[in-house]
């Protein structure tokens, strides 16, 4: 999916997004929800799965459920494939 043809993001799910990227750019790997859920002042890991699944629908993140730490951005998935 092209990124002109991706649904925008909401203001929270921006927020998700960019700590994605800044924890995979400044730690070196995924961060956990829980991680993320500290870092954007979310109570409930769920809110954050909540905002994953709706960033994953439109094409922004995937995640492989059954490992920890494997929620990345989907352009870095790209640009690690080149």
């Amino acid at each position: 999916m092209s990124q002109q043809a991706r649904p925008p993001m909401t203001k929270r799910q921006q927020l998700i997004y960019d700590q994605i990227t800044t924890h995979q750019a400044t730690q070196g790997y995924p961060a956990t929800i829980r991680e993320i859920a500290d870092a954007v002042g979310i109570r409930s890991p769920n809110g954050v799965m909540c905002h994953l699944q709706a960033l994953r629908a439109k094409g922004y993140v995937t995640w492989n459920k059954h490992h920890a730490r494997t929620i990345r951005p989907l352009e870095l998935d790209h640009a690690q494939q080149q």
